[in-house]
């Protein structure tokens, strides 16, 4: 059953065009890919943006309800569940008192599709809770099942505590030797709720190497080597439309949201299907054309994100190939492609000291010493404050809880440097899309302007006066 996967140099190799590749450089070089990756017959080609690497895991958020629904798709084949089993039946211990008996009529289905017409305000107002399930299964079923779409996480994770309720174990535990193992992926990690249930919704940690090789599987339809590794009824179901998710009245209305939904992918345009997560992690399947596009990323633009994958999709198998001379050149540009530190002009360290806005802002600004920076964020509302570290001639390491609940430590790098004037700290984790930017410039003796820019956090400019040393 083992598989080889093939690890190419350039798109070439592969049947397509590097062209596509250099014209996408140029023109998103600045749109935040942390690392892509283009499977098609068992070979890869990838790249990463340093500090990122192609093996190196990464956070999936949405991208991980994929996962499980295969998980799902898994469970029922092996008779554990079937798509029309009740959730309110299956989860029949997490009932709250009062539940609302239309619940018995939602399914496992209705829940993979995002139909199963819970309350909206299921998803992000259970997740304070320590049990999950039983606060979700607390709210009404607003809209008969199976009518209408509404992308709901809780319903994804209510899905993945079917799955575990029936098979007896995590959702990581069961796809180890189904999924996982024979792919090659040895020691996923997966986020858990209060109780120490697999998320499910999110909180999955896979490489862009990883996320490839399951968008090969994707491509064989299930098949790996010789082997199925999931089910032809799944596959079916998971990667057609299933309901109907187009809402022209959205503000933010894009048409790669509004082609349909299968079960935890969405339908995407050019016949293509993918599965995505928050700030750009994607998994785009072409069956079509036999090719696949995989990538994670620290970005907010994802319409801008999709447009550019499809675009260098249709370029990969469009363009002219490159020349030996144009490889090389492609080879060069992928290999130094890296996050820049902040300019350093060497010139000294300033600001120390405590500032506060008209709105309660406040930024502490600690300088131990030359080479090292301590930036302090907080609001008067705020319980936690935000500590980061930058260091000037390396990267300062440290660690930040992200805010989601259930989302693990991430390490970060922070780096700092002083030019004409204005002090810049960029912040970045490799493992996560969250980075901050910060510059700061001096107005007179007591007061800064504060300038960031941000994946995760907050952004806009600020003036603060000094209120403490």
């Amino acid at each position: 059953m083992s598989v080889q996967i093939k690890t190419v140099r350039t798109p070439e190799e592969m049947g397509l065009s590097g062209q596509a590749v250099l014209h996408f450089l140029k023109q998103h070089e600045q749109l935040g890919i942390h690392t892509l990756a283009i499977a098609r017959d068992n070979k890869v080609y990838s790249f990463a943006v340093k500090p990122f690497t192609t093996d190196s895991p990464h956070t999936l958020f949405s991208l991980s309800k994929s996962f499980c629904a295969m998980a799902a798709g898994l469970a029922v084949a092996e008779g554990y569940l079937t798509y029309e089993d009740s959730l309110a039946e299956v989860l029949k211990d997490s009932l709250p008192k009062g539940y609302d008996k239309a619940l018995h009529e939602v399914t496992l289905h209705h829940l993979l599709s995002m139909s199963s017409g819970l309350d909206e305000e299921s998803d992000k107002a259970s997740r304070p809770q320590a049990d999950w399930a039983k606060a979700a299964l607390g709210y009404k079923v607003k809209h008969k099942p199976g009518t209408r779409f509404h992308y709901n996480t809780m319903g994804t994770y209510l899905a993945g505590r079917m799955v575990a309720q029936r098979v007896g174990m995590s959702l990581r535990d069961y796809l180890m030797p189904r999924l996982f193992g024979p792919l090659g992926i040895d020691k996923p990690q997966w986020d858990c709720c209060p109780l120490g249930y697999n998320i499910g919704g999110f909180g999955l940690h896979l490489s862009v190497s990883d996320i490839a090789k399951t968008a090969q599987l994707l491509l064989n339809g299930g098949v790996w080597g010789k082997k199925r590794l999931l089910p032809a009824e799944f596959m079916a179901r998971a990667t057609n439309k299933q309901v109907d998710n187009e809402d022209k009245t959205d503000p933010d209305f894009h048409p790669d949201w509004s082609q349909g939904y299968g079960y935890q992918f969405w339908m995407a345009r050019h016949g293509r299907y993918r599965g995505d997560g928050m700030f750009g992690q994607v998994m785009m399947v072409d069956e079509k054309n036999n090719l696949s596009l995989s990538c994670t990323a620290g970005l907010v633009m994802m319409g801008t994100e999709m447009d550019a994958i499809h675009e260098l999709m249709n370029g990969l198998l469009s363009l002219p190939k490159l020349d030996k001379t144009g490889q090389e050149k492609l080879i060069k540009k992928t290999t130094n492609l890296r996050v820049r530190a902040p300019k350093d002009g060497k010139e000294p360290v300033f600001g120390e000291g405590t500032y506060m806005g008209d709105d309660g802002r406040m930024l502490r600004i600690e300088t131990p010493d030359a080479d090292s920076l301590r930036l302090k964020f907080c609001k008067q509302e705020d319980l936690k404050p935000l500590w980061f570290r930058f260091g000037r001639k390396k990267d300062a390491q440290s660690h930040f809880q992200p805010f989601a609940a259930g989302e693990r430590p991430q390490k970060t790098l922070g780096r700092f440097g002083v030019k004409d004037g204005t002090l810049t700290a960029q912040l970045m984790m490799p493992e996560a899309p969250y980075r901050m930017r910060v510059t700061i410039q001096r107005i007179g003796d007591q007061a800064i302007k504060v300038d960031m820019t941000s994946v995760g956090f907050e952004e806009g400019s600020f003036e603060l006066k000094r209120v403490a040393p």
